[in-house]
């Protein structure tokens, strides 16, 4: 914030006791400090601590059931996998991205929490089954159908899908520092001798404790059974890949492993998908109450209009096979085409009659003096 103008600046400063996104801590709320000996304001090297405020805590719980409530309406139409994890250590990601102190750490632009992009979690899968099953030779990949059929090709995507994993439970952002040696020697200018000073470089590393892991697969017609098979299979790749591997930088020296990851679809995934299916089961029964309703006023709204017999001639025009129908078909509409004398009326019971067979010689005696009536009003006897 050193270079902007004043007032942003206070603003800015101001806020930062308050805001949560962790990016503005990481990217703007950077530290100056005076060189005397250059005559310039540079970057401090120290890293400033960064505040977890409760706001960010409520985001990350918020996002967590928003994902869990997205994933149970996901299970609706596809197949879902959900696994848990915890870190083993610290994990680094996103280290090498543009960064003004040329260490940065991936943050989510909308939620501002730390989180392992999809694309990084597939990356990693992929690269190790290719190690796994493939002789390390990418080419492998696409001469094996189950390769092609769960990362996908140039010509095809594959059936899985993977997702982001935010880092929530137990968040922390912890200092680190790693030096480089012989920074000379790398730079090009000097041979790679004992006597160069090392540089130190101090980097964001994050600890948390449990993750949700989520993978997806469509529903097929022709191959659900195989969609349910690849995720399966997909969801054992994963777990290998993030518990022998690891994932971001340093792996290599232990940033980034998991351990006791665990597949929660059945304990704790499927129960929240019962109850999204029966709460869309109870929605959708009452968005069709609500649709009922509103043809009903429709259609009353429209009889409002018609004269007597016109209604009359419409009500019997509208009536279903349902019992209810049938039996005010032949007590109160009946009695209205007779007492109107209604010959258009009767010809639209005639018509129902017949539909729902009540016209028929097999018809009760009550219900055949009807039919006698209704022939005599409409021959105009």
């Amino acid at each position: 914030m050193l270079f902007h103008p004043k007032d942003t600046r206070d603003v800015m400063q101001a806020a930062s006791k308050s805001m949560a996104h962790l990016a503005y801590h990481l990217y703007y709320f950077l530290e100056h400090e005076w060189n005397d000996k250059k005559r310039v304001w540079e970057l401090s090297k120290r890293l400033k601590p960064v505040p977890i405020l409760p706001e960010l805590k409520a985001v990350g719980e918020q996002l967590r059931a928003q994902r869990e409530h997205a994933m149970a309406a996901w299970a609706q139409t596809g197949h879902v996998k959900k696994l848990k994890a915890r870190l083993a250590g610290r994990i680094i990601h996103g280290l090498g991205a543009g960064h003004v102190r040329e260490t940065s750490l991936t943050i989510h632009p909308v939620y501002g929490l730390p989180y392992i992009p999809a694309s990084s979690v597939k990356g990693l899968v992929r690269h190790w089954w290719i190690e796994a099953y493939g002789q390390g030779e990418e080419k492998s990949l696409s001469e094996q159908k189950i390769g092609r059929d769960v990362f996908g090709t140039q010509e095809k995507k594959g059936m899985v899908q993977f997702h982001d994993i935010f880092l929530i439970d137990g968040l922390q952002l912890v200092r680190d520092a790693l030096a480089v040696h012989m920074k000379e020697y790398y730079e090009g200018k000097k041979a790679a001798t004992d006597d160069q000073k090392p540089v130190p470089v101090s980097f964001w590393t994050v600890t948390a404790a449990e993750v949700e892991i989520y993978l997806t697969a469509n529903r097929s017609a022709q191959s659900d059974e195989e969609a349910k098979r690849l995720l399966e299979e997909a969801a054992a790749w994963t777990k290998a890949a993030l518990t022998e591997w690891g994932i971001g930088s340093k792996t290599s020296s232990g940033y980034g492993r998991f351990i006791d990851v665990e597949d929660v679809t059945e304990t704790e995934f499927l129960p929240v998908v019962r109850k999204e299916t029966m709460r869309l089961e109870q929605r959708k029964k009452e968005q069709a109450l609500l649709e009922q309703r509103k043809r009903e006023e429709e259609e009353q709204a429209k009889l409002a209009l018609l004269s007597p017999e016109e209604r009359l001639v419409a009500e019997i025009e509208q009536l279903t096979d349902s019992q209810a129908d049938q039996q005010r078909s032949k007590d109160i509409l009946y009695s209205q085409v007779i007492q109107q004398q209604n010959k258009q009326a009767a010809q639209a019971l005639l018509a129902y009659w017949q539909r729902i067979g009540q016209w028929e010689k097999s018809a009760s005696k009550k219900q055949k003096e009807k039919i006698n009536v209704i022939q005599q009003l409409l021959n105009g006897s």
